[in-house]
C-alpha cells in the first residue's frame, strides 16, 4: 500500500509539472502576442514549481493491460518499487535509438509491470513526457532472454525504439521478459 501511495504521489507531481509547463507556455504565447507597449503594465508571473521527486520523465500507458505508471530517470531499486524506470545507459525516451524502461512485477495483479506478459505484437504503448509531448509505439517483438543478455538494449536501427523489461516468470524469476515497440509516425 505504501508503494501504491508513493506511485500516486509521483503521478500527481507529474500532472502538476505538466500543468505548470502548460501555464508557462501559455504565458509565453501571450507575451509574444502582446504589443510591446503593454510591457509597462505589471503582469502576473507564472512560475513552474520544481517537483520534489527529481527525475520524473513522464508517464507510460498501456491501455490493453490497464497500466499507467510514472517513469523516473535511473533504474534504481527505490525508483522501481514505485514506478517504471528509464535505464540511463540507453537512448533518451523520444530520441532516436533504443530507450529501455524497466519495472518490477509484483505478485498483486495489475501492479507495476505485472501484466506485461499479456501483451501481444501490434498492441499500443503511449508515453507522455513531462512537457506533455505524447509518443505512440506499436509492439513489434516479444522475447524472453537470460538476465545477462544485454543485446536487447542495442539500437536496432529502427528510429525511436522503446524496450520494456521485467522479470520472468512472475514467481522465482530466472529470465527477463522483453517487449520491444517502435514509434508510430503520425
Amino acid at each position: 500500500m505504501y508503494y501504491d501511495w508513493q506511485q500516486s504521489r509521483v503521478l500527481h507531481e507529474l500532472e502538476q509539472l505538466q500543468t505548470g509547463l502548460s501555464q508557462l507556455n501559455h504565458a509565453f504565447e501571450r507575451g509574444i502576442e502582446n504589443d510591446p507597449s503593454d510591457q509597462a503594465k505589471p503582469q502576473k508571473s507564472t512560475t513552474v514549481q520544481q517537483s520534489p521527486t527529481s527525475g520524473i520523465i513522464g508517464m507510460i500507458s498501456i491501455p490493453v493491460i490497464d497500466v499507467r505508471l510514472p517513469i523516473l530517470e535511473g533504474a534504481t531499486q527505490e525508483n522501481m518499487k514505485l514506478a517504471a524506470a528509464h535505464l540511463v545507459e540507453t537512448a533518451a525516451v523520444g530520441q532516436s535509438g533504443n530507450a529501455a524502461i524497466a519495472a518490477h512485477r509484483a505478485h498483486r495483479k495489475g501492479r507495476l509491470f505485472n501484466r506485461l506478459g499479456e501483451l501481444q505484437i501490434g498492441h499500443s504503448i503511449e508515453i507522455t513526457l513531462a512537457d506533455q509531448t505524447t509518443l505512440h509505439y506499436t509492439i513489434d517483438r516479444i522475447s524472453v532472454v537470460e538476465p545477462s543478455d544485454v543485446s536487447v538494449l542495442e539500437d536496432p536501427g529502427l528510429g525511436q525504439v522503446l524496450t520494456l523489461i521485467t522479470c520472468d516468470p512472475l514467481i522465482d524469476a530466472t529470465h527477463r521478459l522483453i517487449i520491444r515497440a517502435v514509434k508510430v509516425h503520425s
